[in-house]
């Protein structure tokens, strides 16, 4: 899973730009548990996380939700809809989250005013688009640990915040919600980051994990 983000929807805007932006934008402060939109919804518009954790994720047929993302600052949500009648995903906030929310008419105004705001949304989907493609070509190709492990660093990469002893850590991080990113069961994952603690790679607490020794579970040592 390559070591990269989602580019921040706002990056390269002139004050007056973020100005307008904000002043188009509707503010919504929501918190912990709230669903933003559900799978089969109708909607184009999008959302862009200015604080907060929100996943995102997908119902099966047989009701088993999957886990696609987990999104912070800077981030947008909803924007894979554009183009279409319905949702593709659900969307629920985990941390509680301030969003900016964008009808598709100004996203619309934006695409023809602000090229900058082309590029950044491009690049966002494409990032979107990557990142899918290698959690379902782990999901293909690699055992519980090493999905577990490449998850757990990639979020750190992500989202983590470095703590003094040089670890960094990912807080409000259930193993249920690994479990759900990397199609695993919630105790297969326990075990898994268990042994990963035993070999000194992590650190548990409640609801936060450390990495330790991030070079060693890009490398592989674990296995």
């Amino acid at each position: 899973m390559e070591l990269i983000r989602q580019r921040n929807l706002l990056d390269g805007f002139s004050a007056e730009q973020v100005a307008e932006f904000r002043r188009i934008a509707i503010a919504k402060s929501l918190p912990r548990g709230r669903v933003i939109f559900e799978q089969g919804d109708r909607g184009r518009d999008i959302f862009y996380i200015q604080s907060g954790w929100v996943k995102t994720f997908y119902t099966s047929l047989s009701g088993t939700d999957v886990t696609v993302g987990l999104w912070s600052n800077g981030d947008v949500i909803g924007a894979p809809d554009m183009d279409f009648d319905n949702r593709l995903l659900s969307a629920q906030v985990v941390r509680d989250a301030e969003l900016l929310f964008l009808s598709s008419a100004d996203v619309d105004s934006l695409l023809q005013t602000n090229p900058r705001f082309v590029h950044n949304l491009v690049a966002a989907l494409s990032f979107k688009v990557r990142w899918a493609t290698s959690i379902i070509d782990r999901l293909a190709t690699e055992s519980v640990l090493a999905r577990v492990a490449q998850m757990v660093v990639a979020l750190a990469h992500l989202y983590g915040e470095e703590e003094s002893d040089g670890s960094v850590s990912i807080a409000q991080l259930s193993h249920q919600d690994i479990a759900d990113m990397v199609g695993a069961s919630r105790p297969s994952v326990s075990l898994t980051l268990r042994k990963l603690e035993k070999g000194g790679f992590v650190k548990l607490g409640m609801k936060k994990i450390s990495v330790v020794d991030r070079a060693g579970l890009l490398e592989n040592r674990y296995a």
